[in-house]
């Protein structure tokens, strides 16, 4: 699988430098529209089939990135790009693994945002924190 990489919500001047760092690392970009959010991340990826359109049942307003068949090392090269660009990170990233690869985007979202919030409340996602 050519290393394929997922964007939500990239527009303008940052969305052409992000697929600009993409293009130099032969990595291919996919904007996904919200029309497309029920599909499974593995559909989107070109790994499965789209299966039936199903309406989507909810939003993701902030931007994201799903990174597919990454190379080992490949990850860190596309994030120093952003660096080397002097663009801000994109908050919400993941890679597809084979525990979401059936998730649609809506769900990756609502975990990546449950995992925001529990870093920034300083427990780990999923986990209770130990009481004394």
């Amino acid at each position: 699988m050519k290393p394929t990489l997922l964007c939500y919500n990239l527009t303008g001047e940052r969305g052409r430098k992000i697929r600009f760092a993409a293009m130099g690392l032969s990595i291919k970009l996919r904007n996904v529209e919200e029309d497309e959010y029920q599909q499974p991340l593995s559909a989107l990826c070109g790994l499965a089939d789209a299966g039936e359109a199903i309406p989507p049942e909810g939003t993701i307003p902030e931007e994201m990135l799903v990174m597919a068949g990454f190379p080992n090392g490949l990850v860190s090269l596309f994030l120093q790009a952003f660096k080397k660009m002097k663009l801000q990170p994109v908050l919400l990233k993941a890679i597809l693994t084979e525990t979401n690869k059936d998730w649609n985007s809506v769900q990756l979202y609502q975990e990546l945002q449950a995992e925001r919030a529990a870093v920034l409340q300083g427990v780990t996602a999923g986990h209770e924190e130990a009481k004394p």
